[in-house]
């Protein structure tokens, strides 16, 4: 047993090396650079050496998907500390689009067809794939607890999983606009924080809605 632990450190390390170096690619190349020939030559192994531990290329992009979405749940935790929760939620929404702009051809991989396997399955409904996604359920969370501070109003049929699911729509659209129509421009990121404060007045308490700093 003990002489199998150095042989699974080793194939952990190759396995982290074959994505990385996927990454690496994929960000400064893009996808359609990637192969198992490319990922073979940046990491000095065979071709036939990287499908000892993935099959073919879209397994290496399925992994490569996964560690992308876990990355996407850091980043939207990733701010400063907020003694509102306004602004917490607020800027839970900046880091997604911090994150995508950072990281375009991640990104949009993420939220290809080849991203959405990650969490999709044809017998589990829509809502129940987003609740066991970490990164949905972040923003869920800071949902919720607008809620529970009395800054959101629901109802019978519009209640927290609606409100997120909104938030997710808000962002990702932001996102991708950022991505594709205004990439060429700088990103007013003010101009953001002002367009996801609109966003929660509009799901605050009558005459309760006001401007945030």
């Amino acid at each position: 047993m003990d002489s199998e632990k150095p042989r699974t450190r080793r194939n952990v390390r190759i396995k982290q090396a074959i994505i990385k170096s996927a990454v690496e690619i994929i960000h400064q190349e893009g996808l359609a650079a990637l192969s198992i020939r490319r990922i073979a030559d940046a990491i000095d192994y065979s071709p036939a050496s990287i499908y000892e531990y993935y099959a073919n290329k879209d397994a290496i992009l399925q992994a490569v998907c996964e560690e992308g979405f876990a990355k996407l749940t850091v980043a939207l935790n990733d701010y400063p500390p907020q003694s509102d929760i306004r602004l917490a939620t607020r800027e839970c929404g900046v880091q997604y689009v911090r994150f995508a702009v950072s990281n375009p051809d991640y990104f949009l991989l993420l939220f290809s067809n080849m991203g959405s396997q990650v969490y999709r399955s044809p017998e589990v409904s829509f809502d129940t794939q987003l609740l066991n996604s970490p990164a949905f359920m972040v923003i869920h969370t800071h949902i919720q607890a607008m809620i529970a501070a009395g800054y959101f109003v629901v109802t019978p049929s519009y209640g927290s999983f609606q409100i997120a699911l909104s938030a997710w729509q808000m962002v990702h659209g932001i996102a991708m606009l950022a991505l594709t129509m205004q990439r060429q421009g700088p990103l007013d990121y003010s101009v953001i924080r002002a367009t996801l404060d609109a966003w929660q007045r509009g799901f605050a308490p009558h005459g309760a809605g006001k401007e945030l700093l």
